[in-house]
């Protein structure tokens, strides 16, 4: 079983979430999840409660959606797609308050470059993406107006770059790297000085997280803290980005994943497998059966 021990979430006044009814609501539902539904995966949104589900897009066969992010305000989201013909594949899905999709778009990455990690600017639109490019280019680049930046904000070869966060306030990222000498880390870039990044987690070992996520608050407000999945065991720690980085400690244990904070950052939405039965949770609370990437807009 994972073990969750953040005491203030474990108390049931903290784990009782409000009922939503079942109506269009402003930006639509807030949660986005993935379920595989034979050889495609299937978008869906709903409120925390489960009412307002809709399904907003289905992948093509043998297509599998592998990062969804929700635009701050919602009625946009973005996804990256991967099959054996394209490794990360970025578009962009627009939709009503009642979660009817409006519009998918492919934001063209070049011809040699596929996307390994896209995050919505917490205030003004954009997305960051984390890009490979042929033959060994790893870069962070801006999105907006459905185009890639010229310049990419770093850029870097030889390195393996996995997904990509903004910190609360827009004035930096996390950037989850691996240069074959120091292993899987996370390093935080502060946008006033990108060539000299701080790091703020490791590894232990050559892997890499897969999954973070980082919580966000009012631009004038101090959110330092972000959900780690470590590579093997799939544990999910909190951890303070501040400084140098600090392990808070392990939220739960035992084939968990992919741990997101609400927009209050009191609950958490993960994944979790127990005897071969994989369940997307909130909390200590059994959200949907199934697994699949998700995200709970800010």
């Amino acid at each position: 079983m994972g073990i969750f021990i953040r005491a203030s979430i474990m108390s049931s006044a903290a784990i009782a979430l409000a009922a939503s009814p079942a109506l269009a609501v402003a930006g639509g539902p807030p949660i986005a999840y993935v379920l595989a539904s034979g050889g495609t995966n299937d978008l869906y949104l709903s409120n925390p409660d489960g009412t307002g589900k809709v399904k907003l897009y289905s992948s093509a066969n043998k297509v599998g959606i592998v990062q969804v992010d929700m635009r701050p305000g919602g009625n946009q989201l973005a996804i990256i797609e991967q099959s054996s013909a394209s490794l990360g594949a970025l578009k962009i899905i627009n939709y009503t308050d009642a979660g009817v999709r409006q519009s998918v778009s492919t934001i063209n990455s070049g011809a040699s470059c596929y996307v390994n990690g896209v995050d919505y600017h917490p205030t003004d639109g954009s997305l960051i993406v984390s890009r490979h490019c042929s033959p060994s280019v790893e870069d962070v680049v801006r999105v907006a107006g459905g185009a890639y930046d010229a310049t990419p904000i770093v850029s870097y070869t030889n390195i393996f770059g996995g997904k990509v966060r903004w910190i609360n306030d827009g004035s930096g990222f996390l950037w989850v790297m691996n240069d074959g000498v120091n292993g899987g880390q996370i390093e935080h870039f502060d946008l006033s000085n990108t060539a000299a990044p701080v790091t703020v987690w490791r590894s232990g070992s050559n892997g890499a997280p897969a999954f973070f996520d980082v919580q966000r608050c009012a631009p004038s407000q101090s959110c330092d803290k972000m959900l780690v999945t470590t590579p093997y065991g799939g544990e999910v720690h909190e951890v303070s980005f501040s400084g140098g980085g600090t392990d808070l400690g392990t939220l739960y244990t035992s084939a968990s994943s992919d741990a997101h904070y609400s927009p209050d950052n009191l609950h958490i939405l993960w994944w979790h497998q127990v005897q071969g039965q994989s369940s997307i949770m909130i909390d200590n609370r059994v959200f949907v059966k199934g697994s699949g990437t998700k995200d709970w807009r800010q």
